[in-house]
């Protein structure tokens, strides 16, 4: 629904993926011709977060700093209890709303926030 197959730009560092895999997210990259590139593309998703407690990441190959900023974030959020009280699309909304409000916390690039707007309509 967001994402509306645009991308932002800033590639994720590897230190970013560790630093996510360090606080017990695990992170799975799909593969061309995957099973997981097929559910992303079903999915119309950049990148996706599952599991009970919303801790296991899938990304695409090239993931962005905003795609593991994002679904790390998810985790955080069901933890906090703001994806039952929001629901999907409202987690959705808050999460693309608080990278945009946290843009220098986050180090998130100027031109990653605008296409952070554009996802949201905006």
């Amino acid at each position: 629904m967001f994402n509306q197959g645009v991308r932002t730009t800033e590639l994720a560092s590897d230190g970013l993926l560790d630093a996510v895999r360090a606080k017990g997210r695990t992170i799975k990259i799909a593969q061309e011709g995957s099973e997981e590139l097929r559910y992303l593309d079903f999915m119309r998703a950049n990148a996706n977060v599952g599991g009970d407690d919303l801790t296991h990441i899938l990304l695409p190959r090239n993931p962005t700093k905003v795609e593991v900023l994002e679904e790390f974030l998810h985790g955080t959020q069901k933890r906090l209890g703001i994806v039952e009280r929001l629901g999907i699309d409202g987690a959705e909304r808050h999460v693309k709303d608080f990278m945009i409000r946290h843009q220098r916390l986050a180090g998130i690039a100027d031109e990653d926030v605008r296409i952070l707007v554009i996802m949201l309509g905006g």
